[in-house]
């Protein structure tokens, strides 16, 4: 049988580990919040970079275009 002090024992126990999960769910939603945060980050930096590598690919390209559009006038006289 039970006594007084196994229930009084297991209530506690009952009640810290209720309160260990309860811990758990709000450390949970602060990693989460944190992860999102540098996921945001990471996804704006990697567009600005991306932004900034195709403006580059276009300058050069139409660079390329210009020098071969000169090549072929001076060619051309």
């Amino acid at each position: 049988m039970l006594n007084l002090k196994s229930v009084f024992v297991i209530a506690i126990l009952g009640a810290s580990a209720s309160v260990s999960a309860d811990e758990i769910s709000i450390n949970t939603k602060d990693i989460e919040a944190t992860l999102t945060a540098n996921l945001t980050e990471s996804m704006e930096l990697m567009q600005a970079q991306l932004t900034a590598e195709l403006d580059n690919m276009l300058a050069t390209d139409e660079l390329k275009k210009n020098e071969e559009a000169t090549a072929q006038v001076l060619l051309a006289d």
